[in-house]
């Protein structure tokens, strides 16, 4: 797929001599890095973006010619570190681009794949004006993809693939006699609310609650722990599905790949943490907490900052 560009921060070059993780947290060292764009790998058989909000990542997504889906940040990091193919491209963008691109995923049209050859574009331009039309365009031209953006009949923006130009109302007429073009119409558009947990949250989290069985393993035992730990997590992710997603290994290392809202995330895994030291006070009673207390100390800013505690029983 081809997207509308935007100013290049970096573009076309081989991932395998790209140190993602820099890139990543560029935004941290440099102040020109904190833009919202979108970071591109372009593969054989897929594009995969990573979405930008003053530089750091909030989502991300996998699109081929036969399916689009949001998947996880970290499926998309971790399969261009492994990469030995595949270039990379960063762009800062309006942030009302990486909306449309999102909304083409998350968003039902209202009309889907319109054969645009059958139209007249001044007739539908002057239509969608008149109505007062409200939400956005999508226009496909093979593997471009161009976006048209009304706010009550009033063209806000015109995105075209390949391009960091934004077409003027006089020019989005011609645009549109393009031979073989379709489009969908789309009266909302997402916006950039639609955020999840990033690897790095997931990451402490896991880390968090491998301390914490461990920790419990010394006095009570790993299998009792481990029983524990599947039961507790049975019960909570009939109310947050979203922990199915992380696993237990026998050394009680956790994993998990998930792709939630930052604060229901902190919400679950804050009911999660409370269910377990619960379950263990029965044969610890108090030193059940403040075992657990111990384990969150080190990762209590960070924890804060997540909204940890405005759901955890547990309180510094």
């Amino acid at each position: 797929m081809k997207f509308p560009k935007g100013r290049a921060l970096l573009e076309n070059t081989r991932l395998e001599f790209i140190n993602l993780d820099n890139i990543l947290s560029a935004s941290k060292r440099k102040r020109a890095h904190k833009i919202s764009g979108y970071i591109s790998m372009i593969y054989p058989d897929s594009i995969e973006l990573i979405f930008l909000k003053q530089g750091e990542p909030f989502n991300a997504a996998r699109i081929s010619h036969k399916n689009r889906e949001i998947v996880p940040i970290s499926d998309v990091v971790e399969k261009a570190k492994k990469a030995t193919s595949g270039i990379l491209s960063e762009y800062a963008t309006d942030e009302m681009l990486i909306n449309l691109i999102i909304s083409t995923i998350t968003v039902e049209p209202i009309k889907a794949d319109v054969d645009f050859t059958r139209l007249q574009p001044k007739v539908f331009i002057d239509k969608l004006k008149t109505t007062k039309f409200s939400g956005f365009i999508w226009v496909k031209a093979g593997i471009e993809e161009s976006f048209i953006y009304f706010d009550e009949g009033t063209i806000k923006a015109c995105y075209v693939a390949g391009s960091a130009k934004k077409l003027e109302h006089n020019e989005i007429t011609n645009f549109l006699l393009k031979p073989d073009i379709k489009i969908s119409i789309f009266d909302r558009v997402e916006d950039l609310t639609m955020t999840q947990a990033t690897p790095a949250q997931v990451d402490m989290f896991c880390k968090i609650f491998s301390a914490l069985l461990k920790s419990y393993s010394h006095p009570i035992g790993k299998t009792l722990v481990l029983k524990a730990f599947i039961r507790s997590k049975f019960t909570v992710q009939k109310e947050f599905p979203f922990i199915e997603h992380f696993t237990v290994e026998s050394n009680l290392s956790i994993n998990g790949k998930v792709v939630v809202e930052p604060r229901l995330f902190a919400q679950g895994m804050a009911r999660w943490f409370d269910l377990i030291h619960e379950s263990f006070s029965t044969f610890l009673g108090k030193e059940s907490e403040a075992m657990a207390k111990n384990v969150l100390n080190d990762y209590r800013f960070a924890l804060k900052s997540v909204g940890f505690f405005d759901y955890s029983k547990i309180k510094f």
